[in-house]
């Protein structure tokens, strides 16, 4: 009978089998939305006169359009924590990333 041996995985690659270059790492792949879907969030959360609650449920039905969950609390902290007239777009982003999870 014949050993078959599976051969031992290098440990540079990548879990699909794809071969990393040197000091490569593996990088989340992150949702990047429009630019013109942020703005346009950006500017509803500035130009409303809307509480804390408020703007947390808009930025999180904004989330569940991409098909993204988030916690009100978290989305909460992360709207009132950033001053949102002197936040960019990639501001917004990062913001979004940081509370939001695959549904």
């Amino acid at each position: 009978m014949e050993d078959h041996a599976i051969p031992k995985q290098d440990e540079a690659e990548a879990p699909a089998g794809l071969p990393l270059g040197e000091g490569a790492q593996l990088v989340p792949q992150i949702e990047k939305f429009s630019a013109a879907e942020l703005t346009t969030l950006r500017n509803e959360l500035m130009h409303t006169q809307l509480d804390s609650w408020q703007a947390a449920d808009l930025a999180a039905n904004f989330l569940a359009g991409h098909g993204y969950g988030a916690s009100s609390d978290h989305l909460r902290e992360a709207l009132v924590s950033m001053e949102i007239s002197r936040c960019s777009i990639d501001c917004l982003q990062a913001a979004l990333e940081g509370v939001a999870y695959i549904q």
